[in-house]
């Protein structure tokens, strides 16, 4: 009797480890398709960046090449200055550069320290806001800045939480964004979407909460937001994104919990006028920007979406910016509709390394649920 008792412990552990094996191996099957897709995603966007800062590369050293002969035949080094010090005008077209892309110029070399890598020199402002999906930009829009305070030749960062407050729902976003060389920028953000009371009523639960992770990639391809020629700052961007319960995204007519979406986006900063433009083209199959799946009953293909961001910097008042953001949605869905999404924003950057904004947002319809308006507070850190 011992002996048999003893034999199916024997085989209840080794059934126990068969399950446990079977779903670390269903889990790693898993884990390879989303990198696989994740790299079919992002391949093009990142030979594309490694071109670009190629040619960005060759065509420095060869400008480096020509302001070294240029100083031997002179007998002298030319001086590289910012442009707003009146007592040290920029003497050279790399000064010229430096000082319309924000940078600061440069410096002798050091050794490799956290100033070195971070060094921050790019102007106030430029590394833009933090979106609901990650990426640098406005609340609900994507721009072309990228992330963090760092020069062509450095790295920056940035981290931010917001909050959402509506009339029958509230997101929380968490986030961190780093960019290299003001040429590539890589981002994460995880959404907590609460439907509180809401979700006794949809039939989903008291309190249920979706969970959206997003992973994104952007390429700054040419101009500056800061340049002096009417040329914007251009990048073109791609959004990897996934759901959490399958069950509930299918139940409410979702044809996928995995999405992408692309976009290309263009950003300028006119100086004089104190004003900021960006216009955004995005393909997307999102529903709710993907915390609802992606396709439906209604359409399941990409068609392109509108994003604009007009803001106001007040010259008596420097590091606030005031404006509007307007976002269209996709109609995927004959259960849950959408509407286009609107907001008025004011941002206070404090410093490079401290940037709060407040805004009222208008959401329109979710979940079936019409006049969805509320707050909008976050809080950005970086350097």
């Amino acid at each position: 009797m011992l002996r048999n008792k003893v034999g199916r412990m024997g085989f209840q552990r080794r059934k126990q480890v068969t399950q446990v094996l079977l779903i670390l191996q269903n889990s790693a099957t898993t884990f390879g398709l989303r990198l696989k897709s994740l790299r079919e995603l992002f391949a093009p966007v990142l030979a594309a960046s490694a071109l670009v800062v190629f040619v960005q590369n060759a065509r420095a050293q060869t400008s480096s090449a020509a302001a070294s002969s240029a100083g031997k035949a002179t007998g002298s080094t030319p001086r590289v200055t910012l442009a707003p010090v009146a007592a040290q005008p920029a003497s050279s077209s790399t000064g010229t550069a430096q000082a319309s892309s924000g940078e600061a110029p440069d410096e002798p070399d050091a050794g490799l320290t956290f100033d070195k890598i971070f060094d921050g020199q790019r102007t106030l402002g430029t590394s833009g806001l933090s979106s609901l999906e990650g990426s640098s930009g406005g609340g609900i829009a994507s721009w072309a800045t990228i992330g963090g305070y760092g020069s062509k030749k450095s790295m920056g960062m940035a981290f931010h939480y917001s909050y959402v407050s509506l009339t029958n729902y509230t997101d929380q976003n968490v986030g961190a964004v780093m960019g290299f060389y003001d040429r590539v920028e890589i981002s994460y953000a995880h959404n907590f979407f609460r439907t509180g009371s809401t979700g006794r009523k949809l039939g989903i639960g008291h309190g249920y909460q979706f969970d959206l992770d997003t992973g994104g990639i952007k390429v700054r391809l040419f101009g500056h937001v800061l340049d002096k020629t009417l040329l914007p700052q251009v990048a073109v961007g791609a959004m990897y994104k996934h759901d959490g319960d399958a069950k509930v995204i299918h139940a409410v007519g979702s044809k996928h919990t995995d999405g992408a979406d692309v976009y290309i986006a263009a950003t300028k900063l006119f100086p004089k006028l104190g004003l900021l433009v960006d216009t955004t083209m995005r393909l997307t199959k999102g529903n709710q920007w993907g915390i609802l799946g992606f396709g439906g009953d209604r359409n399941d293909n990409y068609y392109p979406q509108f994003e604009g961001s007009l803001g106001y910097l007040p010259s008596f008042i420097p590091g606030l910016v005031v404006g509007v953001e307007y976002r269209t949605k996709p109609r995927n869905q004959n259960f849950t509709p959408e509407s286009n999404w609107f907001d008025v924003y004011a941002s206070y950057f404090v410093n490079k390394h401290l940037n709060i904004t407040a805004a009222y947002v208008s959401l329109g319809t979710i979940a079936t649920y019409r006049n969805q308006t509320g707050a909008y507070v976050s809080l950005q850190t970086g350097f």
